[in-house]
């Protein structure tokens, strides 16, 4: 019967551990803020590409609602002491690919070129696949056609490959971030810029505009520099 308790403890830790998840995101911030900010009126300075797009709509809001709860407030522009700049960021990050021959990574700049990362593609038969008929060495094609049952002259008989029967698993990460920029409104001065980065599988931002935000004024003010926010989840 104890055995039997503490099999049911550790169990329900189990799920209970599952019942959570954090969120994780970088800071990158740039403090000029004079030690007393006496004024903290400001105005919106809205993104040129972005001011009507849904998501910046809610990102705006969330930055109010924000800046409201660390005594900012938001007056006529003839009158503000401050503007606030913002801007939403999706970078396209690494690609990983996975299948029963292994996985590998790789990352696709905006030019199109395709960068091996590690994994499979960055083995001692790079460049090229594993065991498939894509090898870029014309010698390991030539071998490749005398040795291999699968090798046909016509472009569909490749695909008689086990490597292209078998299933792949491909994840497309994306880097999402939020730029919160606080200016002099006369002067144009920057006394504030922080930018709050998190990589994730899922191509919109939507899902983690409220998470960038916290994360990006959890600490405001913050000291210039580098540093990580982990932010606890329950699902």
């Amino acid at each position: 019967m104890k055995h039997f308790r503490a099999s049911l403890v550790f169990l329900s830790a189990i799920l209970l551990t599952g019942c959570a998840s954090t969120f994780y995101s970088k800071i990158s911030t740039i403090n000029q803020l004079p030690e007393v900010l006496n004024n903290k009126t400001y105005t919106i300075l809205e993104h040129a590409e972005q001011a009507k797009e849904p998501e910046y709509l809610h990102a705006s809001e969330e930055v109010k609602t924000r800046l409201k709860e660390l005594g900012f407030e938001e007056i006529d522009q003839s009158k503000a002491a401050l503007k606030v700049s913002m801007q939403l960021i999706s970078i396209p990050g690494n690609t990983h690919v996975s299948s029963i021959f292994g996985s590998g990574s790789y990352l696709i700049t905006p030019s199109g070129m395709v960068i091996p990362m590690g994994g499979f593609w960055t083995s001692r038969y790079y460049p090229g696949f594993i065991n498939t008929p894509y090898r870029f060495s014309p010698r390991s094609r030539f071998q490749y056609r005398l040795s291999s049952p699968f090798y046909s002259p016509f472009p569909f008989g490749n695909h008689l490959h086990p490597f292209y029967a078998a299933d792949l698993n491909v994840r497309q990460y994306v880097d999402h971030g939020i730029e919160i920029v606080i200016s002099d409104r006369s002067s144009g001065k920057v006394l504030y810029s922080v930018l709050a980065k998190s990589t994730q599988n899922d191509t919109e931002i939507a899902p983690y505009i409220e998470l960038l935000i916290e994360s990006a004024l959890r600490d405001f003010p913050s000291k210039t520099g580098e540093s990580r926010i982990e932010i606890q989840l329950e699902k």
